[in-house]
């Protein structure tokens, strides 16, 4: 009964009504380890960060069995990263640039700097999708420095969110397909180039295999 309420208890701090319908998942965490879970889930959502990611995180240590501490120990470490980036991403991120910031931020290579490039770009939006993409180009192998600007530029060039993450879902399908990360990335930019509007950073691989121009935009003949 205790686990129940506890499961009941996290599914109602996260918000996120589908937790509950797999409560089998949390039946091996001990009461300690419970508690402790449960009070960090709180103090996240008492401090205005969203809680889902962590009881996420928290279902699939119980799911696979991982040891109470280390349980824990990553629930607590999603809760760090969701302040980090609800910081970086200030002044007004929404829940879901919170979740996918923190989300960035736990994968190898991707920086504070990085989320904020695509904070600057975008003010006044979120940001959820962008942040997103560039997560998985930098998880595809792509470095984190030309994923940025690249995210950031088409961003600019006004791609849509639907566009960014077709980019991103096709170099990492051609990147388990045996292909490199950057010879897909400047295929798959051609085609994006093709349809967005030409601006002072245009995305070129045929005269920038680096990623961008950074002249001043198209030279008249």
């Amino acid at each position: 009964m205790r686990r129940a309420l506890l499961f009941l208890a996290l599914a109602v701090a996260g918000g996120h009504a589908a937790v509950a319908q797999d409560s089998l998942s949390l039946t091996n965490l001990d009461r300690e380890t419970a508690a402790r879970l449960l009070r960090i889930v709180d103090s996240a959502r008492v401090h205005g960060l969203p809680t889902e990611p962590i009881v996420a995180k928290i279902s699939q240590g119980a799911l696979f069995h991982s040891p109470p501490d280390r349980i824990v120990l990553a629930a607590q470490n999603v809760a760090t990263r969701l302040e980090e980036a609800r910081s970086v991403l200030a002044p007004k991120p929404t829940p879901a640039d919170i979740a996918a910031g923190a989300d960035a931020l736990g994968v190898a290579g991707v920086t504070k700097e990085a989320l904020r490039a695509v904070r600057a770009t975008s003010p006044n939006k979120p940001i959820a999708v962008p942040i997103a993409v560039l997560t998985q180009l930098v998880a595809s192998n792509v470095p984190v420095e030309r994923a940025t600007r690249i995210v950031t530029e088409l961003m600019k060039r006004g791609a849509t969110n639907a566009q960014l993450v077709t980019l991103g879902n096709d170099v990492n399908a051609d990147v388990g397909r045996g292909a490199r990360a950057v010879a897909s990335l400047d295929v798959r930019l051609q085609g994006l180039n093709a349809v967005l509007a030409p601006t002072a950073g245009a995305i070129s691989t045929a005269s920038d295999p680096a990623g961008l121009q950074s002249g001043s935009g198209p030279k008249k003949p």
